[in-house]
């Protein structure tokens, strides 16, 4: 990387970090001046965020070295809001290496490739700063005008994320907004305290709920299986969200079989009377219960797939896409992996996360189809 000034102040409270100019930075001596800088510049003012600075690493410089130098410029100024272009943010935040090349502890810049598809938008911190921050990674505007359907998503769900979080700690005497604040509640003293869970759930408008499954013989790197994706799967939990902020996941096979006798019963009048809630629900959950002998109002339930189908036809309908536009929870979908049946805890709070995150998604949808007038 030639030697480029920065754009902006320094004291600004927002950092664009780059790992490159663009081309055609070199005429006027400077990053982000090019035209595409202007693009990034013009996406960054609709955001609301009129005063940032752009700076980055010297390339022809050891990449560990060039990093430490970024990091200790960070520590100085202390920008409360930082974000990383494309792979960039791997050089702060060790989750964006790909899992075959983390190293924990250290910056890894060997290689260009990166989570960014996952970690877009997240509101993240690094163990590399010891001050405050958010770190919000997003697409490079490179990959931008590549891809220009994505100028909007970006501005819309990353940009004006940065914007929301920097009006906050202007109005709060320089603090930052806490994350969310969400209970997951998977251990229980009792049996009969999972009832009473349940049962305080029936003067809800609406539960969110997700079935957790399994599949009976998952392939492998050296054993593919006959079974996977065309068996249904296996229910192993299940999680009911009264809130954005709680829920519950447990066993939905018990034990003992009075057990899940009784277990049943209760969730059985929960979902006959309480109008469920779920992502992809009438494709997948709802043909699970039904299955297993549950009764359900279709009518009167509701999915988030579908809302998002209505109110934005050409964007992604993936739960993960959703978090992503509508909330401040940072992605957590890799949690769902990796759980040892021995252990479910992993499993039974990443099934929390889904059940709160689709209630607040579907919150926001509400008052979208509310502003459209299609409720």
């Amino acid at each position: 990387m030639p030697l480029l000034g920065s754009k902006g102040n320094p004291t600004s409270p927002v950092w664009v970090l780059v790992d490159r100019p663009l081309s055609g930075d070199e005429d006027k001596g400077y990053l982000f001046s090019a035209p595409t800088g202007y693009v990034w510049d013009k996406m960054m003012q609709e955001a609301g965020i009129k005063d940032y600075y752009v700076t980055g690493y010297r390339r022809d410089t050891d990449n560990l070295k060039g990093w430490s130098n970024v990091a200790g410029d960070l520590e100085h100024y202390r920008p409360p809001i930082i974000i990383p272009l494309g792979h960039t943010g791997k050089n702060l935040l060790n989750q964006m290496n790909p899992k075959y090349l983390k190293k924990k502890g250290s910056f890894d810049t060997a290689n260009e490739e990166s989570e960014i598809s996952k970690y877009a938008g997240s509101i993240l911190t690094s163990t590399h700063l010891n001050y405050s921050h958010y770190i919000i990674p997003t697409e490079h505007p490179v990959d931008v005008i590549k891809q220009w359907k994505m100028r909007d998503i970006v501005i819309n769900c990353d940009l004006a994320k940065a914007a929301s979080e920097l009006e906050y700690w202007k109005s709060h005497a320089c603090t930052l907004q806490p994350l969310p604040e969400r209970t997951h509640k998977i251990q229980f003293d009792c049996f009969e305290e999972l009832l009473c869970d349940i049962d305080n759930m029936l003067n809800c408008p609406i539960v969110s709920n997700d079935i957790e499954t399994i599949y009976p013989k998952a392939p492998t790197k050296t054993q593919p299986s006959q079974f996977y994706k065309i068996l249904p799967g296996y229910p192993i939990t299940a999680s009911f969200a009264s809130s954005a902020s709680f829920s519950i996941s447990f066993d939905f096979f018990r034990e003992s079989t009075i057990e899940t006798r009784e277990l049943w019963k209760h969730l059985a009048k929960l979902m006959w009377e309480v109008p469920s809630l779920g992502q992809n629900f009438f494709n997948f959950d709802a043909n699970f219960y039904e299955a297993l002998g549950f009764r359900i109002d279709l009518s009167r339930c509701r999915d988030t797939l579908i809302n998002h189908h209505l109110l934005w036809a050409e964007l992604k309908h993936t739960l993960q896409f959703q978090t992503r536009q509508y909330t401040r929870e940072p992605y957590y979908k890799d949690e769902g992996h990796g759980w040892n049946i021995k252990d479910m805890r992993q499993l039974k709070i990443y099934n929390c996360k889904d059940t709160m995150v689709t209630y607040e998604i579907y919150e926001c949808q509400l008052l979208e189809l509310a502003e459209r007038g299609l409720l």
